[in-house]
């Protein structure tokens, strides 16, 4: 993208717009395309009050996959407001990877 400012020509890249899920059920989905069979029967058969477990492996995915870190708003506020933590939101994200596995 080019752009002249007083009599000169400055040139500045457009930075690509990441493809980051929007939705807690776009979110899952991709998640869950990146996990092994294996890995998918870990979190299906560990308990709720484990879950929490989980968090620095999974969740970290989740986080970085997603882009909470990095201003995500759309995915923040799906999973409760614009201006939740990400770790908060990767544990809603991680509670519905989840359920979508046990259902």
């Amino acid at each position: 993208m080019a752009a002249v400012k007083e009599g000169r020509t400055v040139i500045m890249l457009s930075r690509p717009v990441p493809d980051w899920p929007t939705t807690i059920d776009q979110a899952v989905g991709r998640i869950l395309a990146g996990l092994t069979d294996a890995e998918k029967d870990v979190i299906r058969n560990t308990p709720l009050a484990d879950l929490e477990m989980l968090h620095f492996g999974l969740g970290t995915t989740i986080r970085n996959e997603c882009g909470l870190w990095d201003g995500n708003t759309a995915l923040l506020a799906a999973c409760g407001s614009e201006t939740m933590h990400p770790d908060a939101a990767s544990d809603v994200i991680l509670r519905a990877v989840w359920e979508r596995l046990r259902a």
